[in-house]
């Protein structure tokens, strides 16, 4: 009898195992109605799912597919957090090499100085070539006004060094102007080195 007891038993929990895993799938149509089905329900295939047990708790939920509009802010999203990741990147990047490179401020307004003074020597030198240059135009003026007379060869030629003075000089101020340019940059990259600097120091400190 115990044998037997035990076959039935076996036998009915066996047939109702298939009932005890069931599934139940709800969901609420486009007028707002609560559907429930033991099997997916295709008034449903654009919205979300919940899955509950035969017992009715509550067990998964599948999503609603996105929408198009949906897959363009999930790609807005995205991009916006590869940027921020890529912005991240270049901080700790960046921060690093300051943290290499520079011990101090001290460090930094060394290495700002060693760069302007190279250019502050070529914009030096520059100015110098323009007033020799200028003077030996003014010579060539000069004797170019004088009562002297000359071949048309010769006046040509004076006329020629003259122009040549000329370009040069403003030729030689378009590169110091360039060099001026070049100063204010290196000052503006300096100054933000500095206080990036001092802003990881702080946050170092922290």
């Amino acid at each position: 009898m115990k044998f037997l007891a035990t076959t039935v038993l076996s036998v009915f929990g066996i047939a109702l195992a298939p009932y005890a895993h069931a599934e139940l799938y709800s969901c609420k149509d486009a007028a707002g109605h609560l559907i429930t089905s033991d099997r997916p329900i295709p008034e449903c295939a654009n919205r979300a799912v919940k899955v509950l047990r035969n017992n009715g708790l509550f067990q998964r939920e599948i999503p609603a597919p996105q929408t198009e509009e949906d897959k363009r802010k999930a790609q807005i999203e995205l991009e916006r957090k590869k940027n921020e990741e890529l912005l991240e990147e270049a901080r700790l990047k960046e921060e690093r090499y300051l943290l290499a490179h520079y011990s101090s401020e001290k460090d930094i307004e060394l290495m700002r100085s060693r760069s302007l003074d190279v250019l502050k020597e070529r914009i030096r030198l520059g100015k110098e070539q323009i007033s020799t240059i200028s003077q030996i135009l003014a010579q060539l003026q000069a004797e170019q006004q004088n009562n002297v007379k000359r071949s048309s060869t010769e006046s040509n030629a004076l006329q020629h060094r003259a122009n040549e003075m000329e370009r040069s000089i403003k030729k030689t101020k378009a590169i110091n102007d360039s060099y001026e340019v070049e100063l204010v940059r290196i000052n503006a990259q300096y100054d933000q080195t500095l206080k990036n600097y001092r802003e990881i120091v702080s946050n170092k400190k922290k």
